[in-house]
């Protein structure tokens, strides 16, 4: 066969059973034709495709609620979801003997939620809540209820504190609304669905000037920025609470059996916190201070009076006053001063521990005394010639200080201005406290080492210094100060109860009585004489340093200081006032002294303390029965008649007495004048009170 013919043989079969092929497929797609124009075929078509579809929904369900359950689970939530927040109440303060200091005043703020108020009912919102809060601008809110609808947000705040009585009218309103859509069924479309309430807290102060820089005070989101109100303000802020709930019609939620709350916290109101301060005694602190500031036209006076063997702060205070919050200063904590000769009982101290010298020992004076290239002197003739430790300290002499320091190891005295805790925070409990660092032991020269034995060339705060001069006295013993006594839950449960806190012992017992019986010198016919009380034991030491400036010292200005305590034999307060600045006469003898003799004094009465030290006890058994029974009657009446909003009869009733039973945050505040029972009072009694009441008292 001829090649050509071959191939042509080929492509003629090829071609042949295309044909072929082309026909059996028309052949297939004809009889599936036929077929599904039967009803079988159809109906295997419907089955098909149902099965197809089945497949595919389960698949999406399975997507949507396995898969992404929980994305759509939140989405869903977050918009039908509501939140009610509930702010804890800020804890009390009080002093011990039961006045409040501060507290939280409640009010309420009207909120509302956009994406359930309709369009048409806004103006009938806004216009009901501008007849009980005067200042509400309508269009302002309009527009800004507009946005927040478009943007659908669920919250928007009405910025006016309303009283409670104000909410208890709103809320008259909102449920007028509700009954009506009850009564009128679905023809009825609500008003004033989405109106709510949070509850809003405002600090208050009461007597505020004299316990201003102890308590420092709170920022606009009622938080402590200073202060025990900083340094406390975890406990005092308690925990906020919220309500969850589902924004979704009652009657679906009937039908679907769902609650409209879930996951809910309540919160917790902050604690309360009960001070070692004793208002009486800060009040009588704080004007004395005042007058002295005022007299001696000084810079700055600041006091503190300290329970001996406790480190409990009974009082602290300083002037002049902040006019406003943000200026406010604790100056005991804050300001340096150099202690001038109060620091001498320290060096004594120091002598004796270190054996230097002794109860017997004498030291002479020529009045002068060179160190280095500096000549250090004695204020005046009563301390020249050969005298012992108990005319050197009651008579203030520089000389003699000098030399016992340099019988002292430098390293030594470096070692105890630490120990008694100079150049370190005190570690008292309130925000701010400061400190300056003591010269390195390098920098310790023989003049600063001199000049410091007799309270020039160091600084410090006052607290640190009362601290140092508590631990001569206390037995050696270095106690921490303490302004909190405890602090007690909203029930009055105690959560925490402080305790004195011995930080080390530096000096021995018998150093400790040495050293008061020095100081006790000073007051019977020393440099302080002007601060003996007839029949008390008093010790104490004067101190007036000249104030330091760039190198050197600054004529004319000087640092006052008084330090005293009693009983001398076993002390059990301790008080320092330092004077800034003071104007004309500027010894502490003349300046601090009066004023820390009158707060003694004050004491002494108010506590009934005997010459002994100890207070003095109602042997009266039976008279003291009858008081009791008086005061239960009267306290009785005087609750009852404030939970009726009507003003008692207080006459006759001591301060501690009221504090006990006056409802706080129900009225507006308290104003407290004087001290004793209460002889004035306003409004008076019978007269109706409400929110806005302001009760002011009077006292013996």
């Amino acid at each position: 066969m001829k090649k050509g013919n071959k191939k042509n043989s080929i492509v003629d079969r090829a071609k042949s059973n295309i044909v072929k092929n082309r026909k059996k497929n028309i052949n297939r797609l004809n009889k599936i034709y036929d077929f599904l124009n039967t009803f079988e075929g159809r109906f295997t078509i419907i089955v098909f495709f149902t099965i197809i579809g089945f497949i595919v929904i389960t698949a999406n369900l399975y997507k949507i609620q396995i898969m992404q359950g929980n994305k759509w689970r939140a989405a869903g939530e977050e918009k039908y979801s509501s939140k009610n927040y509930i702010k804890a109440k800020r804890g009390k303060i009080s002093t011990t003997d039961g006045q409040v200091l501060a507290y939280d005043n409640e009010d309420f703020i009207v909120t509302l939620d956009p994406t359930l108020i309709e369009e048409d009912n806004i103006d009938s919102v806004l216009n009901m809540l501008k007849r009980y809060i005067e200042p509400l601008e309508v269009e302002n809110y309009k527009n800004e209820y507009l946005k927040s609808k478009k943007a659908k947000k669920q919250y928007l705040k009405i910025k006016h504190k309303i009283s409670y009585s104000t909410k208890i009218a709103i809320e008259e309103q909102i449920d007028n609304d509700r009954k009506d859509a009850k009564i009128k069924g679905k023809k009825y479309k609500r008003k004033y669905k989405g109106v709510a309430f949070e509850t809003s807290f405002t600090r208050n102060y009461v007597q505020n000037d004299a316990f201003q820089e102890t308590l420092g005070f709170v920022n606009n989101e009622n938080q402590g920025v200073y202060g025990i109100e900083k340094f406390y303000n975890k406990q005092l802020a308690g925990e906020s609470g919220i309500i969850k709930g589902l924004r979704i019609p009652e009657a679906f939620l009937s039908i679907i059996n769902i609650k409209n709350k879930e996951n809910s916290s309540s919160g917790k109101d902050g604690n309360n916190l009960v001070l070692t301060l004793d208002s009486i005694m800060q009040y009588t602190l704080d004007e004395e201070l005042k007058q002295t500031f005022e007299k001696y036209s000084a810079d700055s006076a600041m006091g503190i009076l300290m329970e001996v063997e406790t480190g409990k702060i009974l009082a602290m205070s300083s002037y002049p006053k902040a006019e406003d919050k943000a200026n406010i200063k604790n100056r005991t904590i804050t300001d340096y001063f150099e202690p001038g000769s109060i620091f001498k009982p320290i060096t004594v101290s120091m002598g004796l521990q270190t054996k230097v010298i002794n109860e017997n020992s004498r030291i002479s004076s020529s009045g002068s005394i060179r160190v280095q290239d500096r000549t250090i002197r004695d204020h005046s003739s009563s301390t020249i010639g050969n005298l012992n430790l108990t005319d050197i300290i009651a008579y203030s002499g520089n000389v003699a200080m000098v030399k016992i320091s340099q019988m002292i190891d430098k390293n030594t005295f470096h070692k105890y201005l630490t120990d008694i805790g100079l150049g370190a925070k005190s570690g008292i409990d309130t925000y701010f406290e400061s400190t300056k660092e003591l010269p390195k032991l390098r920098d310790l020269t023989e003049v600063r080492k001199a000049t410091i034995s007799f309270g020039q060339g160091i600084s410090m705060t006052q607290i640190q210094m009362l601290v140092a001069l508590n631990t001569v006295v206390n037995n050696g013993k270095l106690m921490k100060p303490y302004l909190v006594d405890r602090i007690e839950d909203s029930n009055g449960k105690i959560v925490e109860q402080n305790k004195p806190i011995v930080i080390k012992k530096i000096f021995s017992d018998e150093i400790s009585r040495l050293s008061r019986r020095y100081m006790e010198a000073v007051v019977n016919y020393g440099t302080g004489k002007n601060a003996y009380i007839s029949g008390y034991r008093v010790g104490g030491k004067t101190g007036t340093a000249q104030k330091s400036a760039i190198g050197g010292y600054t004529k004319g200005k000087y640092f006052s200081s008084f330090f005293a305590f009693f009983p001398a034999d076993k002390p059990k307060y301790a008080m320092l006032i330092t004077v800034n600045e003071p104007k004309g006469n500027y010894y502490g003898a003349d300046v601090a002294l009066p004023s820390v003799r009158h707060v003694l004094e004050k004491l002494i009465d108010y506590r009934k303390i005997e010459t002994n030290g100890r207070i003095k006890k109602n042997t009266d058994d039976k008279k003291s029965d009858v008081v009791k029974e008086e005061k239960k009657k009267d306290l009785t009446k005087i609750k009852q008649d404030f939970d009726k909003n009507i003003m008692p009869d207080l006459t006759g009733i001591s301060l501690r007495e009221f504090l006990s039973i006056y409802p706080q945050g129900k009225f507006s505040q308290y104003e407290v004048k004087g001290s004793g029972k209460v002889i004035g009072q306003f409004p008076e009694k019978g007269i109706k009170l409400d929110k806005q009441s302001k009760i002011q008292i009077v006292l013996e």
